[in-house]
């Protein structure tokens, strides 16, 4: 565990807790959530939350969750984006989730466990709303949309993540870059992403110089354009293009665990 990125409660800023009026706004912030898995619910059972929840500062590098550490708290990301890694070998974290304004961190407790499993660390800055591990199961407990919603996320993870399973192991480099840009660009409803080569050769598992080398053929084929700590999309059709299939099955699982559509399309070749 990386004990400097780790949050504390010293770390964060907290802003007072928004509920909802009887015309369905939120008292302290007339702005629906920006989370998307929030916003999809009932009145009542987004106030449910919501009135447990406070919204805190993410910064790069945070700790989320850490694993083998019990987890005290979830939390709702409304903007920014983090990544959910495991561990292979002694040092190596390799990243198994990508995470934005339409997830969530904290599935061990949706399973009934207290214990995280992997780690989770903020890649670009951003929002989020907290609530505690407590808290959260409570209302699990009690609020049936809740637990419905949750539930559904958990099954567009397990999809996500035996994808990428399948992606690291069969696609190109660049295929698997473009995948990544495209499931950041979706996570964070922005074509330009706050990250560096270091963080995106981390989540990949791959050197940096072989990130790098990446994006520069990337940018010379008008695909991207890169700055200091942020890369922007500029072709995103032909960026689909170059990417596998994969962020189209990413996609299509979250667009189910929003909705709640029962037939999630998955092509068969």
């Amino acid at each position: 565990m990386l004990k400097t990125d780790t949050i504390d409660d010293r770390a964060w800023t907290p802003r007072p807790p928004r509920t909802i009026n009887d015309q369905g706004l939120l008292c302290s912030d007339p702005q629906e959530t920006g989370n998307a898995l929030l916003s999809r619910l009932s009145r009542r059972s987004r106030q449910n939350l919501l009135e447990r929840c406070e919204n805190v500062d993410l910064a790069a590098r945070m700790h989320l969750q850490d694993r083998g550490v019990p987890i005290q708290y979830a939390y709702f990301i409304e903007s920014g984006a983090a990544s959910v890694s495991t561990r292979a070998g002694d040092c190596l974290q390799v990243e198994i989730q990508t995470l934005g304004k339409k997830d969530f961190v904290g599935i061990p407790l949706i399973l009934g466990m207290r214990i995280s499993p992997h780690t989770c660390t903020v890649q670009v800055p951003g929002t989020a709303l907290r609530i505690r591990a407590e808290a959260l199961i409570h209302v699990m407990t009690t609020d049936r949309e809740v637990e419905k919603m949750l539930l559904r996320y958990v099954q567009a993870t397990l999809i996500q993540s035996s994808q990428l399973v399948a992606c690291n192991s069969r696609h190109s480099l660049n295929q698997r870059v473009a995948r990544w840009l495209l499931v950041a660009r979706d996570r964070t409803d922005s074509p330009e992403i706050g990250i560096t080569h270091r963080s995106i050769a981390q989540a990949l598992g791959v050197r940096r110089a072989s990130i790098t080398d990446t994006f520069a053929e990337m940018e010379a084929a008008g695909l991207i354009r890169r700055s200091r700590k942020h890369i922007a999309i500029t072709n995103e059709a032909c960026m689909a293009e170059l990417s596998c299939n994969c962020h189209r099955v990413i996609q299509a699982a979250h667009e189910n665990s929003l909705f709640g559509n029962p037939g999630l399309h998955i092509e068969r070749r």
